[in-house]
């Protein structure tokens, strides 16, 4: 699908200015499951229709195998994805944990956060200048190596931990690279 895709969950929203700029943006829009009851300019839903008023035949996957946000993801290429704060702890890990089982390039949207998947083809960011920033493995990722950072990483291998947490953009472009594993970056958005 071409253009920009966002997903819109039930959770809590972000500030409504992120969120219209990012529905403006939007040519293809899907909300998971309840969302849909709480706006109106969606294309798809996608979800098994557990927790919206009014289910939608056309649109139910009774698959349990995946969250409504991993069906999303699998299905669409999404670009950004929001309303995945507050609610239930389970829900808001698997967030992040529906980026590496769904291999989605999307950036997570939250209230002066975004975080995305480093895939093994790596990244490259434009931030500003003391910009708190954070790698996480999600088990073990071998041969990490970020710079642009205070804390640089070379070719070193990171497990699910703290190591990684809280540093701080120095310089432009913040580059990320690894060999193989799930790793996720998380940033304090500066701007919408």
């Amino acid at each position: 699908m071409d253009g920009f895709t966002l997903v819109v969950a039930n959770g809590e929203w972000p500030r409504e200015e992120l969120l219209l700029t990012l529905q403006e943006k939007a040519d293809f829009t899907i909300a998971l499951d309840g969302a849909a009851d709480r706006f109106d300019s969606w294309d798809v839903i996608v979800g098994d229709m557990d927790s919206i008023t009014e289910p939608r035949p056309e649109f139910i996957d009774s698959n349990q195998e995946n969250s409504d946000l991993a069906k999303a993801l699998i299905q669409y290429d999404v670009d950004a994805v929001v309303g995945v704060e507050g609610g239930r702890l389970d829900h808001r890990i698997a967030a992040f944990t529906s980026l590496f089982e769904s291999r989605s390039d999307a950036i997570l949207y939250f209230d002066g956060w975004r975080a995305c998947r480093v895939d093994i083809s790596g990244l490259e960011i434009e931030l500003e200048v003391g910009t708190i920033c954070s790698l996480m493995a999600f088990g073990d990722v071998k041969n990490v190596s970020i710079s642009g950072v205070d804390y640089q990483l070379k070719s070193e291998d990171l497990q699910t931990g703290t190591r990684g947490v809280g540093n701080r953009v120095n310089s432009n472009p913040v580059t990320i690279t690894h060999d193989g594993g799930d790793l996720l970056f998380i940033w304090e958005a500066s701007a919408l």
